[in-house]
C-alpha cells in the first residue's frame, strides 16, 4: 500500500508543479514565436481593451433568461476564441437578426 500512495503522491507533486495557464493565453500562444511576438500580441490586446473602454458609453439593462447548455457552451467558446465578453456576441448576432427581420 505504502508504494501506491507514494505514487498518487508523486503524481499529486508533478500536478502542482505544472504551469497554469488560463484558456485566452492558450489560444493566445502561438508555439515556436519568440517571445517579443507574444509581447507584442499582449500590448495589442491592452491597446483594443483601452480603445473599448474610450468608446461611447451604451446604456444597458439586465436580463435573465434560459439557454440550452450546448449553445451556452459554443457561446463561450467563441467568446474566448473571439476575445469579446458574450454579452457582446449576443447584442452582435441580435442587431443582425433585427436588421434583417425588417428588410
Amino acid at each position: 500500500m505504502s508504494k501506491s500512495k507514494s505514487a498518487v503522491n508523486d503524481i499529486k507533486n508533478m500536478k502542482r508543479l505544472q504551469k497554469t495557464i488560463t484558456p485566452t493565453q492558450a489560444l493566445a500562444e502561438v508555439v515556436g514565436e519568440e517571445e517579443s511576438t507574444q509581447t507584442t500580441n499582449v500590448s495589442s490586446n491592452q491597446e483594443n481593451n483601452e480603445t473599448r473602454k474610450e468608446e461611447k458609453k451604451v446604456e444597458r439593462k439586465r436580463v435573465s433568461f434560459d439557454l440550452r447548455t450546448d449553445l451556452h457552451k459554443e457561446l463561450k467558446m467563441q467568446a474566448l476564441v473571439q476575445e469579446k465578453n458574450i454579452y457582446i456576441l449576443i447584442e452582435e448576432a441580435l442587431e443582425r437578426y433585427l436588421k434583417e427581420s425588417k428588410e
